[in-house]
Order: structure tokens, then C-alpha cells, then sequence
């Protein structure tokens, strides 16, 4: 690589700005930087998962943007299959690594290998006319390709995280709901107890007093009783 395509190298990394919630953005600018820096025709960034591929960002206008394709018999699908950067100089002679898009003749294609190893897309890059690619520039992409499947890794780690917040909020919110009812339902409880204590102390304040009257009565009337029967009854003569 020579000292300027060096400094068209790094200054197209410098130019690179990732923010969570950005992704297509960012990928964007990674298949025009290697477009650029490779000078080949049409780059794009696919992702890739049971048998399909999804172009979720491209150098040129693609009118099958976001749709899913079949990776049956694509050139792709060997890259996916193997995990290993293929290099197709000329279809026309190499027809059973598969096909390209119409018009095209060249192919690159570097697979997006996470840290953990697992091909989940590729970078690839197409030209019209056969050509060859020198080690620089196949090093080129798979260093855009390590940045690549890096922004989409954590990309959906983000997105995880997101959604399990989102979870624990909505739970959180739903236990505080049931506490706030288990509060209210214990304080009408407390509510209906005191109610009820109070209506206890108010029958036994007035039973008192009550039951010291009923008790004067009956002695009154137990008197009177007794008097009208000590009392002598005179006939008239």
C-alpha cells in the first residue's frame, strides 16, 4: 500500500462515527469509504441468516434495500458458508462460485464475523469489468469488516438492552400499581378497624351509664313493689 492510499486509508477511518441508534448510517459510510478506496463500482453491507441475505446499506441507490433475498446460489452464500473472504477476478470464469447481480464481473466478498466467531453478513463489493484485488485492499475491507460486524454487534446489544429495560420498566411499573392497591386496601382495612374500635368505645361509654339507670329503675320499681304490698288495705265500712 503506498504512502497515499495510507493516508486515503486512514483518513476515510477517521471520518467513521458510529452512535448508538445509527447503524444504517455508519454502514453506509463504510461501503462508500471502500467503494472509494478500492475504486470498485458497488459496495454493499448484507446480513445473512437462515439461507437469506438482507442489503442493509449500499454505495448506490438499491431498490431492494431492507428486502430479503435467497441466498441460494449467490456468490454470497460461499462467503457465508465458508466464513472465508473470496475473490472472484472474472464470473464468466468461475461460474460455480456462484452468481452476481446483473452486469457485474468482479466480486469481493469478506464475511462480518463477531467476536465471538459467527458470520452474520458480509461486505461485498462488485465491479463491472474483471480485475484483481492486491492483499492491501483485500486487508483494506476486512478491516472495515471487523468495524462493520463490531457496529452491528453491539448495535443489537443496544437493542437488547433496550427492550429488557423497557421490560423492567413496564414490570416495575406493574408491581408499583399492585403495591400502591395493597397499600390503599390495607389502609381502608386500618380504616374499618379504627371505625370499628371507636364504634365499640362509644356503645361501651354509653352502656355505662345505661346500665347504672336500668339498675336505679329496677331498684325503684323494686321498692315500690314492696311498698304497695306493706301497705295495709282498709275496708270501707
Amino acid at each position: 500500500m503506498t504512502s497515499t492510499s495510507e493516508q486515503r486509508f486512514l483518513e476515510t477511518l477517521l471520518t467513521l462515527s458510529y452512535r448508538a441508534g445509527n447503524l444504517k448510517s455508519y454502514l453506509n459510510e463504510i461501503t462508500l469509504g471502500v467503494s472509494r478506496l478500492l475504486q470498485i463500482d458497488w459496495s454493499t453491507v448484507t446480513l445473512c441468516q437462515n439461507g437469506f441475505e438482507q442489503v442493509i446499506a449500499s454505495s448506490l441507490d438499491f431498490e431492494g434495500l431492507d428486502q430479503l433475498f435467497s441466498l441460494h446460489g449467490l456468490v454470497t452464500n460461499t462467503v457465508v458458508t465458508t466464513g472465508q473472504t473470496l475473490m472472484v477476478e472474472d464470473v464468466r470464469q468461475n461460474p460455480g462460485v456462484g452468481a452476481v447481480p446483473e452486469g457485474y464481473l468482479c466480486y469481493l466478498g469478506v464475511p462480518l464475523r463477531t467476536a465471538q466467531g459467527i458470520t452474520i453478513g458480509t461486505i461485498c463489493s462488485f465491479n463491472h469489468q474483471p480485475r484483481r484485488f492486491t492483499p492491501q485492499e483485500v486487508c483494506t475491507v476486512e478491516v472495515f469488516a471487523e468495524r462493520a460486524a463490531t457496529a452491528i454487534d453491539n448495535y443489537h446489544l443496544y437493542q437488547s438492552q433496550l427492550q429488557f429495560n423497557e421490560r423492567l420498566e413496564a414490570e416495575i411499573a406493574l408491581r408499583t400499581e399492585e403495591l400502591k392497591a395493597a397499600q390503599t386496601k390495607l389502609m381502608e382495612q386500618e380504616r374499618l378497624a379504627a371505625i370499628g374500635e371507636f364504634a365499640a368505645m362509644i356503645v361501651h361509654e354509653v352502656r355505662n351509664p345505661l346500665t347504672t339507670v336500668m339498675m336505679g329503675l329496677n331498684y325503684a320499681q323494686k321498692k315500690t313493689v314492696s311498698r304497695i304490698s306493706r301497705t295495709p288495705i282498709t275496708c270501707p265500712r
